[in-house]
C-alpha cells in the first residue's frame, strides 16, 4: 500500500533535487507541496461524502483565535488539512534521513509520477465542481 506513496515521493525528491541541485531547499518544496495535495484529495473526499449523505459533514476545525476572520479561516483550513500531512509526511519520509534509504529502494520516474499526482489531485478537485456548474447539480 505504501509503494505509490514512497514512489511518488522518490520522484518528487529525486526532481526536485536533480532541478535546482542543493542550492535549494528540496525538502520544503517536496514537503509542502505533496502535503498540500493530500490535503486536497481529503478535502475531496469530505466533499464527496457530504454529497453523496446529503448531509452538512463538518470539514474544518472552528478556530477563533483572532479577530480576524480570513485569519481564523486560513488556520482552521491549515489545522484541517495541512498541519497533519505535513507532520505525517516528515516522520515518513525525511525523520533520521529515511528518504535516502527509500531512494535507493525505488527508481525516479523523472518526475513523472509526481507531476502525475498533481493532476490527479487537482483533477479529482476541480473536475466535480466544473461538472456541478455544468450540469447544475
Amino acid at each position: 500500500m505504501f509503494s505509490i506513496y514512497y514512489k511518488i515521493w522518490v520522484d518528487a525528491i529525486v526532481f526536485e533535487q536533480t532541478k535546482n541541485g542543493e542550492r535549494r531547499n528540496w525538502k520544503i518544496f517536496t514537503l509542502f507541496p505533496i502535503s498540500m495535495f493530500q490535503g486536497i484529495n481529503l478535502l475531496t473526499i469530505f466533499f464527496a461524502a457530504s454529497a453523496l449523505t446529503h448531509k452538512n459533514i463538518p470539514i474544518f476545525i472552528d478556530v477563533s483565535i483572532f479577530n480576524i476572520k480570513p485569519l481564523n479561516s486560513f488556520l482552521s483550513f491549515s489545522i484541517t488539512l495541512f498541519f497533519p500531512f505535513i507532520i505525517l509526511n516528515y516522520f515518513l519520509i525525511i525523520y533520521n534521513d529515511r528518504y535516502k534509504r527509500l531512494i535507493e529502494k525505488y527508481k525516479y520516474h523523472n518526475g513523472r509520477l509526481y507531476l502525475g499526482y498533481f493532476l490527479f489531485s487537482a483533477g479529482i478537485f476541480i473536475i466535480p465542481i466544473f461538472m456541478g456548474i455544468i450540469f447544475g447539480w
